[in-house]
């Protein structure tokens, strides 16, 4: 790999990953010995965790109905406030489900970021938009390349983009560019923390990158297939990697390797909690939800495919956008005083977006309709599946010789 502006400060992260293995050592040895001690506190600890998880699963708050399959999602770290794009068409939501203003861009949106104090929309697709909250386009930036990735820092001090060119861009919220750096391959998913200084990336080269925005590449490893989830908690702690590989990663921002998660589909998309409590993952027609130990606490189907995931660092929400025989934005919580009021389906009224007198593309707010011939189709969702204790300890002991996996040998950053 060679970087742009910044040099490239690549190291393993693979070390630590081997060492837990070769100090298992033989039966007879005290590494030995205290292996089955090792793992039979780690038992405890986890179905301590299993009683805690099942008193706060989530549930269906509202569904929207939209105009195409959902390509990605974002959330306000609060909640009030969900983006979410749809072939050329944004939608900006709030807590409640009621449609605040969309707009369409000049083609399919690949990917929407949202700042954390939900002050700024950034779209990536034809060129790279940024939005402010009330929907007025504040600037564009057009390249001959397609933009596939954005994720915004607070108040969009950092606007951090990954594009077909092979290179990641970071610029300000005035468009000065303020650093680039040449990944040499397709950057399909790109986070960045709160503070702007970290940047986590999924790439086509079936690698994850982790980056510091003054000096380039920090660690990296490969995990085999395309990389097209990525999550960092706010802080950029933890990492949280998905690829086609049907693996979910969950990594330290000091490049420590935790676990491995083997699902029965590609991961598409992964999201976290604050200190990775929770680890979410976009996998065929579920979300997985998984404790920091990488046990399964819970499993969330849909009609179809789950395309985009989101959630807020403190866990109280979890936006799901579905794909073909979905077509819906999804709200789900754990709040027990939001459910009691029940879920609902909330339609979208399509109406064409209008030019503003800048002529930038915008569009007024949208009121929701009862109109059954003017909704797209609403699929509710199923009950979550069960998922029983037994069915959560077999997958906990399977990530237990998981645990200090060895990303791949042949990879080359």
């Amino acid at each position: 790999m060679s970087s742009g502006e910044v040099p490239s400060t690549n190291s393993s992260a693979g070390g630590g990953a081997d060492s837990g293995l070769a100090r298992a050592g033989p039966p007879g040895s005290a590494a030995g010995r205290s292996l089955p001690l090792l793992l039979f506190c780690c038992l405890i600890l986890a179905l301590c965790g299993f009683a805690s998880a099942a008193e706060g699963t989530y549930a269906p708050l509202w569904d929207v109905g939209a105009n195409g399959a959902i390509s990605s999602v974002a959330i306000s770290q609060d909640g009030t406030a969900v983006v979410a794009g749809a072939g050329s068409t944004v939608y900006l939501l709030d807590q409640k489900g009621d449609v605040l203003w969309k707009t369409t861009v000049g083609s399919r949106v690949n990917g929407v970021g949202i700042s954390p104090e939900g002050s700024h929309i950034g779209v990536a697709a034809d060129k790279l938009y940024l939005f402010d909250k009330d929907g007025n386009l504040l600037w564009t930036e057009k390249t001959t390349f397609v933009y596939l990735s954005v994720s915004l820092s607070s108040k969009a001090a950092y606007v951090a983009t990954g594009c077909d060119n092979g290179a990641v861009y970071i610029f300000d919220r005035n468009k000065k560019t303020l650093w680039d750096y040449d990944m040499g391959t397709d950057s399909y998913s790109i986070a960045i923390s709160e503070n702007g200084r970290v940047i986590a990336v999924g790439c086509d080269d079936q690698g994850v990158y982790y980056l510091n925005s003054r000096q380039g590449e920090s660690w990296s490893y490969g995990t085999g297939k395309c990389v097209k989830g990525i999550a960092l908690t706010p802080d950029g702690r933890f990492v949280a990697a998905g690829s086609l590989d049907r693996c979910v990663y969950l990594s330290t921002g000091e490049g420590e390797h935790l676990w491995k998660y083997p699902t029965g589909d590609a991961i598409i998309s992964t999201a976290l909690t604050n200190e990775a409590r929770e680890v979410f993952a976009a996998s065929g027609r579920s979300v997985l939800v998984l404790d920091r130990s990488g046990a399964e606490i819970q499993k969330i189907a849909l009609k179809g495919r789950a395309e985009s995931i989101a959630a807020t660092p403190d866990g109280s929400f979890l936006v799901i956008g579905g794909g073909d025989g979905d077509r819906s934005i999804h709200l789900f919580t754990r709040d027990a005083a939001l459910l009691s009021s029940g879920s609902q389906e909330v339609p979208v009224n399509e109406t064409e977006p209008v030019e503003s007198p800048t002529g930038n593309v915008t569009s007024l707010p949208v009121p929701t309709t009862d109109n059954a011939s003017a909704v797209a189709e609403v699929t509710p969702l199923p009950p979550d599946e069960e998922v029983s204790i037994a069915s959560q300890m077999l997958g906990w002991l399977e990530n237990i010789f998981s645990l200090l996996f060895k990303p791949q040998e042949d990879f080359l950053a």
